[in-house]
């Protein structure tokens, strides 16, 4: 990390909180939360458009759960959030939350890679996957849009984006202490304390420690056994709000988020292409394979899908992330003024290995030293007005120290065969090729570093034609600038470089751009060629129409943009182009029988372009802007209250997600004798998009009785399932995962007074194996397919003192 940056932009942070604080003078002010978010029924208020309205006036798909009812489902992961909201697919692996909506997202897991999701707390952009999930306590709610938002969130948003917001300090003494106790030995601790400092400061304290034994066993070569896929981590958040005046409150943030477990482990899922095509490995692509089974063969293996695992490597997974934050909020006259700074921290690093046989054969490890800087100034008009406005700059600045390390202990015939092969076409000299058998060859260093520097300007308008009509019209211009090096390189170990080597390929490692040349096997250490620069301007238009109190119709237009960058780790110098997707959308928003059932239904139709697709050319993985793809469907959600008791909650949702133009190289699929070996070039039209699926579905049925004037019982049954999901973009069945549902139920009960309240719970009830994710272990690297597995059957009780 460099530090002179690092402390720059915690200088930059700091001083933003001192302009805050002297641009005001301070006078008491009534507590902010006197106008903070509060549900009433099955209707909460969000903030997604910037502005805070009532979940049913947002003319968006949107879906929000607020943290009671988060609790009450005992939700306490965002991952658990993607089982449960429409159109939406979250998975959690190696520390990293990635997010689809709709069929749009990043299915990579080499660490750098960006998200097509922009994920917000308190406001405030989260550009590593790796720090998102540790945000996710003592929440107010979390506000799930879908479909493109790249006028009010700018940068990365093509798919949607999340809000995660988190409970201020209140007014007045208080806190609550949470207790959960499960299998596998899960023991969780959570709590918070909340009150007045002086009349006009407050701070809310909040804590959570979980520790939970592992659901994967693995089996050594001594035949010892350990538990991994575990979780031992704690978190903290402290925020301190004061009150400059009666009309500006400024709130300061900090968190800290540390975790050392082993809750990265890879499950063996397929052969891949071994599975897919009849002799396979008799092939030329298929044959690339067998130095790395040669070496796994030998020990024992393990199954597919099965947790009870055999490996010989040592599973960690240490993450240190934290973070600062400013916000002032100052009502000038009739306008708002807000002002968001923020500082952040992320530090994963890992270890496990994807060869999953208790032979010596392969490791991965994996780290990013990350920090991010940004800004953002809001001014909105008064929302009482005929015609409103929010205008906004943002800025936005981050440095990504990447390391990918792939240990295989079989690559002397590997290269042995591919110096041959440069000798015999002329390009190097001939000479005797001699490597000794040894267990240090070799390390694979997918690494390098890359730096980012943002700035956008938006306008988002409201025009009220009248009182049912409203016309909104609003653009965003974003301009990114990107650089980066990479250290892409072949290392016997401890740090002896086998590739790319100097004496015969000098230009191979270079701090000229201009003189860099990776050498045939694409090994390069040096600059991109960069910087470059990538500009794009998002315009949105809706129409609503609000017959009545109850119903509101929408239509909107609007684009997306995912920006353009390096494929660091690779023998990729020259950048890729941006994503980008034209979204149109209609739907409705409404409260039916008497406020009894709410029910909400939009369809959507996406044109995207430019999609960043994973290829592969000789080994070597590259991202290419590649074709077209289109995104079509609709959205059903519903919530009926047949009685004061009884409540039903149903969503639907099907999405047509697929390539109408474009090819990329399959390069494992064997090519015809005519061509070379992996160059097969695949057309990939109507093909599905990863992790896709057309159909979700989610029922679930609650019943709240008075138990006299004790309290209330809650006894709650919910069921989500999904269709099948492809996890590459050729669509083989050996990387998929096919249909299944989730069985989830609750039991709780909660004190007259709300001081207490207890509750057992179940997930996954069936005890179903599912993958999340599959990843391709490379051609080397057996071409098989690993990845996380969905939790298995958990259940637990839950206990809470609100004081």
């Amino acid at each position: 990390m460099d530090m002179k940056n690092k402390k720059q932009a915690i200088l930059a942070t700091a001083s933003l909180v001192a302009i805050m604080t002297v641009s005001t003078p301070a006078y008491a002010q009534q507590n902010a939360n006197d106008e903070a978010q509060e549900n009433a029924g099955d209707v909460i208020i969000v903030t997604a458009n910037r502005r805070d309205q009532s979940i049913q006036d947002v003319p968006l798909a949107i879906t929000a759960f607020g943290g009671d009812e988060l609790d009450n489902r005992s939700i306490t992961s965002i991952e658990q959030v993607g089982a449960i909201a429409p159109g939406v697919q979250i998975s959690t692996y190696q520390g990293d939350t990635s997010i689809f909506i709709r069929g749009i997202g990043t299915p990579s897991i080499i660490a750098g890679t960006d998200s097509s999701t922009a994920t917000y707390v308190d406001g405030v952009y989260i550009s590593r996957p790796a720090a998102i999930g540790p945000q996710f306590f003592d929440i107010e709610r979390i506000e799930v849009l879908r479909g493109p938002q790249g006028t009010l969130y700018g940068r990365n948003a093509t798919g949607g984006a999340v809000n995660i917001v988190t409970n201020r300090p209140t007014d007045v003494l208080e806190g609550n202490i949470q207790l959960t106790a499960g299998n596998y030995d899960r023991f969780r601790l959570a709590g918070a304390l909340s009150g007045p400092l002086t009349d006009n400061i407050r701070a809310r304290l909040a804590i959570q420690w979980e520790d939970r034994g592992g659901y994967a066993t693995v089996t050594r070569p001594d035949d010892s056994t350990e538990r991994v896929e575990d979780k031992e981590d704690y978190s903290i958040r402290l925020t301190v709000e004061a009150d400059l005046s009666p009309e500006a409150t400024l709130i300061l943030n900090g968190d800290y988020y540390r975790a050392n477990d082993k809750a990265n482990a890879y499950f063996y899922a397929s052969a891949g292409y071994g599975d897919e095509i009849p002799n396979w490995y008799s092939s030329r692509e298929g044959a690339q394979t067998l130095a790395y089974f040669a070496m796994k063969n030998a020990g024992r293996v393990s199954e597919a899908g099965s947790r009870d695992i055999f490996a010989d490597t040592e599973y960690f997974n240490k993450v240190e992330n934290w973070g600062l934050g400013a916000t002032l909020d100052w009502d000038i006259a009739d306008y708002n003024l807000k002002v968001i700074g923020s500082y952040r921290d992320t530090n994963p690093i890992s270890q496990n290995e994807f060869d999953l046989s208790d032979a010596y054969v392969n490791s991965v490890g994996r780290e990013e030293d990350h920090w991010q800087w940004s800004g953002e100034v809001q001014l909105s008009s008064p929302v009482d007005e005929p015609f409103s406005w929010i205008a906004g700059a943002y800025y936005f600045e981050e440095r990504n120290i990447i390391d990918n390390d792939i240990f295989g202990n079989f690559w002397e015939p590997i290269l042995i065969q591919g110096l041959t092969d440069l000798q015999n076409a002329g390009i190097i000299p001939t000479f005797p090729i001699v490597f000794p058998d040894s267990d240090l060859c070799c390390d694979l260093h997918l690494s390098g570093e890359q730096e980012t520097k943002a700035w956008a300007a938006y306008l988002d308008t409201q025009w009220d034609v009248s009182d049912k009509l409203t016309v909104r019209l609003g653009g965003r211009y974003s301009e990114e600038t990107r650089n980066g090096r990479q250290n892409f390189d072949l290392v016997m170990l401890p740090d002896i470089r086998v590739g790319p080597n100097v004496a015969l390929f000098p230009n191979a490692v270079s701090e000229d751009p201009d003189t860099l040349q990776p050498d045939p096997f694409g090994f390069n250490i040096g600059p991109v060629n960069g910087p470059s620069t990538f500009r794009a301007f998002t315009p949105k238009l809706g129409i609503d129409f609000k017959p009545n109190d109850d119903v509101l119709l929408y239509a909107s237009l609007q684009r997306g943009f995912k920006s353009g960058g390096y494929n660091i780790g690779s023998s990729q110098r020259d950048p890729f182009e941006p994503e980008k997707i034209w979204s149109y959308e209609i739907g409705a928003r409404t409260e039916l029988l008497d406020r009894a059932l709410l029910l909400n239904a939009s369809a959507f139709w996406y044109d995207y372009t430019n999609l960043q697709a994973q290829d592969s050319v000789g080994n070597q993985p590259l991202i290419r802007n590649v074709g077209k793809a289109r995104v079509r469907g609709f959205e059903v959600e519903t919530v009926a209250r047949p009685t004061d008791f009884f409540r039903l909650e149903g969503a639907l949702t099907y999405a047509d997600a697929q390539f109408t133009e474009g090819t990329l190289t399959e390069s494992l699929r064997p090519a015809p004798a005519t061509q070379l070996a992996g160059s097969l070039q695949t057309d990939l039209d109507g093909l599905r998009l990863p992790r896709a699926p057309r159909w979700k579905l989610s029922i679930a049925g609650q019943v709240e009785q008075p138990i006299g004037e004790a309290g209330n019982i809650i006894a709650r049954a919910e069921y989500h399932w999904q269709s099948k999901i492809y996890f590459t973009v050729f669509n083989i069945d050996a990387a998929s995962q096919d249909s299944y549902g989730l069985l989830r139920a609750s039991l709780g009960f909660t004190s007259a007074d709300d001081t207490w309240s207890v509750r057992l719970f179940g997930d996954n009830l069936t005890g179903k194996t599912y993958f999340t994710n599959q990843i391709l272990t490379g051609g080397f690297y057996g071409a098989e397919f690993v990845g996380p597995l969905g939790a298995p059957s958990t259940y637990g009780v839950d206990l809470r003192f609100n004081f």
